[in-house]
């Protein structure tokens, strides 16, 4: 095994973010500024919706006494045992639990990373209009097969297919709902990593605002460089 790098495997946010239905902007109002004169730099920063770019969704998205992001305990939002496998995806189709079924994933893995290549979608209008999403079935198969998953991230915007919305709902409270929720992270940036990748540890650090049933988060990830064998 090689030296440990870090990579983001989320998106910075601007103006051009996209967002589910193309409902929400992210505007950045310069304050005070040095051109006119201040001593400092400040911004105005405007959220229409606080599930934008990528972000995770916390149980109380969906379910009305589901856990908020500030009540999971800080070491929750570390994970050391991460699966990642790549499903090709072009178009509006549901990932499902038969598609998850034929990978070889770790029954302990605690992260399972998606990489379908929507991401290459993210600056037109199909990344949003015509996303993948993932079926209803998909949240029981992975809390039946894989009990210590906490959480399931992937690059496209949303667990609800904008062309499959009457799915969304229960697609997100099959992950969400029970004593043992899955959360989702979605519009991740995975183009840096594939299934062959050795990822050490991933930091997922959202943006701790009380009682927010979800909130956009910075996500971080040691992976390191497979050197051959002499």
């Amino acid at each position: 095994m090689g030296r440990s790098k870090f990579l983001y495997l989320s998106h910075s946010i601007d103006k051009n973010t996209p967002s589910y239905g193309n409902r929400d902007k992210f505007i950045d109002d310069l304050n005070t500024s040095f051109k006119n004169g201040a001593k400092a730099e400040t911004s105005n920063w405007y959220f229409s919706n606080n599930h934008f770019g990528t972000h995770i969704d916390a149980p109380r998205h969906f379910v009305p006494d589901g856990k908020t992001i500030t009540d999971f305990r800080a070491a929750f939002w570390v994970f050391k045992n991460i699966a990642c496998i790549e499903i090709n995806c072009s178009d509006a189709v549901l990932i499902d639990s038969e598609n998850i079924s034929t990978y070889e994933i770790d029954r302990d893995a605690e992260l399972l990373l998606i990489k379908t290549g929507y991401e290459q979608y993210r600056n037109t209008e199909k990344y949003w209009n015509e996303n993948p999403g993932l079926a209803p079935d998909l949240g029981f198969f992975l809390k039946q097969t894989y009990p210590k998953l906490r959480a399931i991230g992937f690059d496209f915007i949303s667990v609800t297919s904008f062309q499959h919305r009457e799915f969304g709902r229960d697609a997100h409270l099959a992950l969400l709902n029970g004593e043992r929720p899955v959360l989702p992270i979605e519009d991740m940036s995975l183009t840096s990593i594939d299934a062959s990748t050795a990822i050490h540890e991933v930091f997922v650090l959202p943006l701790r605002v009380e009682e927010s049933n979800g909130a956009p988060v910075t996500v971080l990830a040691e992976v390191f460089n497979r050197q051959s064998e002499s």
